[in-house]
């Protein structure tokens, strides 16, 4: 009983210094690699769809079809030049975009005050003008609209 405490804590530790103990370095590689991934991951569907080999692949974009072999998997990491090819032999347009966590995306909303003209504000915003008239169209069914 003693020895199965001893492989699991074993184990346990091997868990996490494979998970926990990672150098700044291993972390960026591994980001590397994902990364890559997510832009592989879009182009391989993309060049399945249209029906075309990795062999095609890589005649499209005037590399060697181990070369790109390599690349899907993960033997090498894909760099921008390899990226823009592969993007206008698909004919892919990828969009970047930073996403926020959802700490930051809430951390401006309050909770929830009133404005004492009717109005409850959960984020700051700038005070509306209460004493100018809104422009309102004026207009009945198919009549022509008038501000």
């Amino acid at each position: 009983m003693n020895s199965s405490l001893n492989k699991s804590e074993i184990i346990k530790d091997a868990f996490n210094k494979l998970f926990n103990e990672r150098t700044p370095e291993e972390h960026l590689a591994s980001e590397a690699r994902l990364l890559s991934f997510r832009f592989l991951d879009i182009i391989e569907r993309k060049y399945k769809q249209e029906g075309l080999s990795r062999k095609e692949l890589a005649m499209k974009v005037g590399t060697s079809p181990s070369y790109i072999t390599q690349l899907f998997r993960g033997d090498k990491l894909l760099n921008l030049p390899m990226l823009a090819r592969l993007k206008q032999a698909l004919n892919i347009e990828f969009e970047i975009k930073e996403e926020a966590s959802y700490e930051d995306q809430v951390k401006n909303y309050q909770t929830p005050v009133s404005d004492g003209k009717g109005f409850w504000v959960y984020k700051p915003f700038s005070t509306p003008n209460y004493n100018e008239a809104e422009k309102i169209p004026n207009c009945f069914h198919d009549e022509e609209c008038v501000a």
